[in-house]
């Protein structure tokens, strides 16, 4: 630990996840208080992941050729910053949209996170590191929620945005102490055109599918229109901020477990299975609840869900790939899958503008059934394995 200075590397990833995710409670909100309507509102929301799907897959390919990791964290650290500094510095719908979208570029560097943190620990090992980090970054959100409840509560939407910008600063500076971890395999760097290949594994392409609809559900619901229903139910700001605390809560404990103990005491399959299905139901359930405390409580089953498929399709996405292409095909599955966090958002935008929030959640909620089957399909025809 003191070779490869994991808690620095640790606390980078809390600032960095901190930075980009503090104020995401008040984006839907903040929005309609400054004239955005439904539609514009999912725009908003889902240029967070439409960025992402545009860069982490030739981000990885980059960080492969160079064999660098280090310096593409210090400069996801310096956007994150600038994402909180904008919108606080020029309030406004069109700098609420380019703060989600230089949001997303911040965390395209969690392909590079997700390469050089696995890379500490032994290749059998691979799973259980995605488990930490995801830890790390569920720990982020829930401090993050809190604190920017709180301001947002005594001080107002604006200065939330402060906040991150802060955040993303100090973890700017911290990223300047992380050791760089070479590849083991030296001589030339790999060719663009081999790299390309890993697009080609099935075992890749079937997590990067799975990975689209197990975001579309809470970047449509939790981090997008679940606020604006909290908001009906009487919620203040400070509760908006704890609705999504409570929701990424479990997801401390959830995600290491998710890539250690339910696989091994449930299997892999179930354990994927249940993940889509509780997260369906959970956005299923939301316009059912009629207290606070019950959209509180389908908050955290949803949330769960989610939580458990990413963290195993994170670790299943690059088990059977070489070192020396594991950026390659780590951004190759983050950018797939930040289709679904631009995805969901828009898509339920429009459908509530068009039918009401109402069918929003149940059509959102369908997309788990469908995760579900999708998972039993690919596993039987083989192209889904865990050994």
């Amino acid at each position: 630990m003191s070779n490869t200075r994991l808690p620095l590397f640790f606390a980078v990833s809390t600032f960095m996840w901190f930075a980009v995710y503090a104020y995401i409670p008040f984006v839907a909100p903040y929005g309609e208080e400054m004239g955005a309507d439904f539609r514009m509102i999912g725009i908003i929301a889902g240029a967070y992941g439409l960025t992402q799907m545009l860069l982490r897959f030739p981000l990885g390919i980059l960080s492969d050729r160079l064999r660098m990791r280090k310096n593409f964290i210090i400069l996801g650290l310096l956007i994150s910053a600038l994402s909180g500094f904008i919108v606080f510095l020029m309030p406004s719908p069109l700098t609420l949209l380019a703060s989600r979208g230089l949001a997303g570029v911040a965390v395209s560097s969690w392909v590079i996170f997700m390469i050089l943190g696995p890379s500490y620990y032994r290749r059998e090992e691979t799973t259980k590191a995605v488990g930490y980090l995801n830890g790390t970054t569920a720990f982020a959100r829930v401090t993050s929620f809190l604190l920017g409840g709180i301001i947002a509560e005594r001080l107002g939407f604006s200065y939330v945005f402060l906040l991150s910008g802060i955040a993303g600063t100090i973890g700017l500076f911290l990223a300047f102490g992380i050791v760089e971890k070479k590849p083991e395999v030296q001589g030339e760097p790999p060719r663009v055109r081999d790299l390309l290949g890993v697009a080609k594994n099935k075992q890749l392409l079937s997590a990067a599918f799975l990975g689209v609809l197990s975001q579309i559900i809470p970047f449509a619901t939790t981090f997008g229109f679940v606020p604006m229903t909290a908001i009906e139910l009487g919620a203040s700001n400070m509760q908006l901020s704890m609705l999504a605390l409570i929701a990424i809560l479990p997801g401390i404990f959830i995600s290491p477990m998710a890539g250690t103990v339910f696989p091994q005491k449930f299997g892999i399959k179930s354990t994927l299975v249940v993940g889509f299905l509780l997260a369906g139901l959970g956005s299923v359930a939301v316009p059912f609840c009629q207290y606070l405390w019950q959209l509180f409580a389908v908050q955290v089953v949803s949330f769960t869900g989610s939580t458990i498929t990413l963290t195993l399709l994170m670790g299943l996405c690059i088990r059977d790939i070489p070192n020396e292409q594991r950026g390659t095909a780590m951004g190759l599955f983050q950018a797939v899958y930040g289709f679904g966090m631009f995805l969901g958002p828009f898509a339920m935008g429009w459908v509530s503008h068009g039918f009401g929030l109402v069918t929003a959640f149940i059509f959102t909620g369908v997309i788990g059934l469908i995760g579900a089957v999708a998972t039993v399909v690919y596993i039987n025809k083989g192209h889904l394995r865990f050994s």
